[in-house]
Formats: structure tokens, C-alpha cells, sequence
């Protein structure tokens, strides 16, 4: 996992947070638990040092920030980031304007650490005293988040989800592009096919990986076909299974949030490798909301038991 860190400049408030991460995860997880810090500016010149009240303030907290180099964001970055933690909701705007397929990766720090969404100053041409106050606020929202982190890594490996994939010949490709982040990622996962490019009917692998799904053997499922639509329609045939057709990472944190969505479908005719790979890790991250989506939910299968017959696939 790769969090960065974002402010202006990155010369003062993004650079800090960075030190101050980098530090924590040093001192309480051997070897950083597998997470990766980085910063950069949404406005920096690239290889700026860190201003000299930042280097001061961090050297008083043990950090040495004479060798940061303050680094540019771009698409590439945000590409590279699981997650992004603006010190504003305006660099949050200017993040998402820039790369609006980052949604449901961006958050303000202080909005991932639950302290609402609160903006860290810039205390950039100020005196030390400010960079003093500002380093404690990040220090203390910083270690929220890495705590936060953590415990979802640990809640992950206690209670591990298991996936059934599956896709037709149109997805084979994209299919195994996945099965390789599911593997990164340290996912339990069966292949249900196809293998190959070799033309098959998708209603079959959709009926396959559905019943999985359906009879508990299976958390969640995954189906792929050339655009998505085609298999998540067959799946949505067996009566307890919510099937959602997502292109954008919006939806799909959406689609489990509200609609308790246990099948995700995608088209490889219709996205990249690099957007599926982050709508199926959101997809995977994002837990149902409840309350009164639990209400709307129970009403479609309410609609399914009316029906009738569809429980007999």
C-alpha cells in the first residue's frame, strides 16, 4: 500500500507528514507493515528543499529533513497511491479536478482520520512557533490514520474475504490482470474460467461464479466479460444475488455502501487494467453502510421471493 501525502509546495505541511509517518511506522511495525510514504506538491518546484522551519521543527522530533526534495503531482503519482491525504478540502478539489478517477482514493487528512474535515494552515513564511503547532496537528492526525490502517490490515488477515472470478472469453484478458493484484494483495481467490480466449457462452461462467456466491461458499465474486453487461445480467438472475455493473471507483465504493453489491462486473472492452484494478480494490475495501440501505435491500429481496422460481437455479 502507497500513501501520499499533498499540500502545495511540499516544502512545508506534506513533507512533515511524510517524516512524521515514515517515523511511526519505524518505530511501531517492523519493516512498515508493507506501506509505503511519499509527498509531493500540487504547485511544487521539483527539488526544492524543505524550508528551513520545517527542517528545524522536524530536527527538534529526531527527523533530518535537509535531503527532502520536494516532488510534482501528476496523474503518474496519483496512479501510484492507494491513498491520498490532502491537507485541505481545496487541495482535495484540485486532486480530484486533476484525476477524477482518484475518487474514493483522496480524502483530507483530518476526513480519513474521522476528525471531520478540518484544513491543515499553511504555515509556509511563518516563524518556527507556527511550524511548531502545525507539525503537532499533523503528528496527531498522521498516527490516527496509521492506526486506522492497521487495524484494517489486521481486521483483513483475521477475517479474510473469499473471491470467486470468473469472466467469458471477451474479459480472459483483463481476468488475469486481476488475478495478479488479487495475488499482490494477498487475496483468497478461486479462477472459475474461462482459461483461454476460446469463444464460450457468459450466462455459464456468470451461473457458476453466482451460485457460488449464493450458497456461501463464496464472500464475493467478480465476473468480467467484454462489456460487463451481458454476464452481470445472467448473475442477476439467481434470486440473493446483487450484481453491479461499475466503470469508476465512485460506483463502485457506492455499489457496496448502499447496495450491498456481492458480484462486481466490469467490461475489458470498456476500461484499462489500472482503473479495474482500483475499482476492485475499492470495491473489496468498501463495507455496507446499513441503516436504512439495509431497509431498500431487504425490499428487493422481497421482490425476488414474489417472483418466484428464480430460487430453483
Amino acid at each position: 500500500m502507497k500513501i501520499t501525502f499533498v499540500c502545495t509546495g511540499n516544502t512545508c505541511r506534506s513533507s512533515m507528514a511524510e517524516a512524521l509517518a515514515k517515523k511511526w511506522l519505524e518505530s511501531n511495525t517492523p519493516g512498515f507493515a508493507g506501506i509505503e510514504i511519499a509527498s509531493a506538491g500540487l504547485s511544487a518546484w521539483p527539488g526544492s528543499p524543505a524550508s528551513f522551519q520545517a527542517v528545524e521543527v522536524m530536527a527538534m522530533a529526531g527527523l533530518d529533513l535537509t535531503n527532502h526534495k520536494s516532488r510534482q503531482f501528476s496523474r503518474e503519482t496519483a496512479g501510484q497511491s492507494d491513498i491520498i491525504l490532502t491537507m485541505t478540502a481545496g487541495h482535495k478539489s484540485a486532486v480530484l479536478q486533476q484525476c477524477p478517477e482518484a475518487v474514493g482514493r483522496v480524502f483530507t487528512l483530518s476526513e480519513f482520520a474521522g476528525e471531520n474535515s478540518r484544513d491543515i494552515a499553511d504555515p509556509f513564511g511563518q516563524g518556527v512557533p507556527v511550524y511548531e503547532k502545525c507539525a503537532r496537528e499533523i503528528r496527531e492526525l498522521v498516527e490516527m490514520v496509521l492506526h486506522k490502517i492497521l487495524q484494517r490490515q489486521v481486521d483483513a488477515a483475521m477475517s479474510p474475504i473469499k473471491i470467486a472470478i470468473g469472466c467469458d472469453h471477451g474479459g480472459f484478458r483483463l481476468k488475469e490482470e486481476i488475478k495478479k493484484m488479487l495475488q499482490d494483495k494477498n487475496y483468497n481467490f478461486q479462477d472459475f474460467g474461462t482459461f483461454s480466449e476460446d469463444a464460450v457462452d457468459y450466462p455459464d461462467i456468470a451461473l457458476e461464479v453466482a451460485r457460488a456466491v449464493r450458497d456461501g461458499e463464496f464472500d464475493r465474486g467478480i465476473l468480467i466479460c467484454g462489456t460487463g453487461i451481458g454476464i452481470g445480467i445472467a448473475a442477476n438472475k439467481l434470486a440473493g444475488i446483487r450484481a453491479a455493473l461499475c466503470h469508476d471507483t465512485f460506483s463502485a465504493r457506492a455499489s457496496r455502501e448502499h447496495n450491498n453489491a456481492n458480484i462486481l462486473t466490469m467490461g475489458e472492452r470498456v476500461i484499462g487494467p489500472g482503473l479495474a484494478s482500483d475499482i476492485v480494490k475499492v470495491w473489496l475495501e468498501t463495507d455496507f453502510a446499513g441503516g436504512r440501505h439495509q431497509r431498500r435491500v431487504q425490499k428487493i429481496g422481497d421482490i425476488e421471493q414474489g417472483e418466484g422460481g428464480r430460487n430453483t437455479l
